[in-house]
């Protein structure tokens, strides 16, 4: 049986995980940046020496360079980010979650499990706040009561949800969440990029559902972590954590911040965010809410609140994996995808079946010791 035909892009795929410059990877394969550009482009023919070399550099499978790309592939990806995220480092989680949410949607669907279902924000008006109750009620949720756990209640939705994306990313990193809202008519995930607080988890997690549903159609990136969209999203979040009518019924201009750490207690949203929720809805005045946001700074609050919240974990992304590939390693399950076993691992917490990069051999030397004689030609 012949191979799956290797494409260049996936070239590119490799170097985003990696963080690497077209050079940097050029120089990794010992083949020249101008030839490697053309392979990447499909303008020079993707040979399966070149394959070879680049899987035992990076301990990839043959399958890894073979990876049709799927409809919604160059579909926007949407974030949770702070405005100082770098752009290489963006590439690389965005690739990761490439990777991540090719194989969850395989899973999900071989597996049997139902694809997601969410409300068609246009038949809300596009209105976040009815949006959030719309989900609230789908899922049985009493318009006044706190969502015990967000990662769960997206699972019963359809959505699948990992927590850890990225395993050389730290919690304090600038990347948070992110999703691609082109997926939410099927089997679309939602990814924490690390580790983090509790409360941060939890509306990192709802603003995600927040662009599955609001954005679907979408066609480019959002512009900024100030846009419009990135509001909406907020907002829905904050609807869906802390329904209006309860924040409308607790919090005034007189409550404190103590007052505050008890709505946080229960509903799992931070002060910070309960904060600007009031203000934003007009429950308190912006000189007030500048007064409370003070406090919470002089008190280390901005880095450190009270009252913990703790992170919850996933559990349908691996439980789908595990319903289709039994207890394969994770080699043979990234083979089977066109992944790579150590991301596989990473999500799967199977830190002893994770791979490890075999010793370099450049493409120039493995030539080198086939036919000594002939100097590699690299474009």
């Amino acid at each position: 049986m012949d191979e799956a035909p290797l494409l260049g892009e996936r070239l590119t795929a490799l170097r985003n995980l990696h963080g690497l410059s077209q050079g940097a990877l050029a120089a990794e394969l010992g083949v020249s940046q101008p030839f490697l550009s053309l392979v990447e482009r499909s303008e020079r023919v993707f040979g399966e020496d070149l394959a070879l070399a680049a899987g035992q550099r990076f301990d990839l499978p043959r399958s890894f360079f073979s990876v049709e790309p799927g409809s919604t592939e160059a579909a926007p990806v949407t974030f949770r980010k702070k405005a100082s995220a770098g752009v290489r480092v963006e590439a690389r989680v965005v690739q990761t979650f490439k990777e991540a949410a090719r194989l969850f949607a395989l899973v999900s669907e071989r597996s049997g499990y139902r694809a997601a279902d969410l409300p068609d924000a246009e038949d809300l008006s596009n209105d976040p706040a009815q949006c959030a109750e719309e989900v609230r009620s789908r899922l049985g949720i009493e318009r006044n009561a706190a969502i015990p756990n967000v990662v769960r209640a997206l699972e019963r939705a359809g959505v699948g949800v990992l927590v850890g994306l990225d395993p050389h990313r730290s919690p304090t990193g600038d990347h948070v969440s992110l999703s691609r809202p082109a997926d939410a008519r099927g089997r679309p995930l939602v990814a924490v990029v690390a580790t983090c607080p509790g409360a941060v988890q939890r509306m990192s997690v709802a603003h995600e559902l927040g662009h599955l549903i609001l954005d679907r159609a979408r066609l480019r990136q959002i512009a900024g972590t100030r846009s419009p969209e990135e509001k909406r999203a907020y907002v829905f979040a904050a609807a869906l954590l802390l329904p209006d009518v309860v924040i409308e019924r607790q919090v005034s201009e007189s409550l404190t911040l103590h007052g505050y750490l008890r709505i946080k207690a229960e509903y799992g949203m931070s002060v910070a965010a309960i904060v600007m929720r009031a203000r934003d809805l007009g429950l308190i005045s912006a000189a007030r809410a500048r007064s409370l946001q003070i406090q919470m700074s002089s008190q280390g609050w901005r880095t450190d609140e009270p009252v913990k919240i703790p992170a919850e974990q996933s559990m349908l992304f691996e439980q789908a994996v595990t319903r289709v590939f039994g207890d394969r390693s994770a080699r043979d399950i990234a083979t089977a995808v066109g992944t790579d076993p150590a991301l596989v691992a990473h999500w799967l917490h199977r830190r002893d079946d994770a791979a490890t990069s075999a010793p370099v051999i450049s493409l120039s030397e493995r030539r080198a010791r086939v036919q000594p004689q002939r100097v590699s030609r690299q474009g």
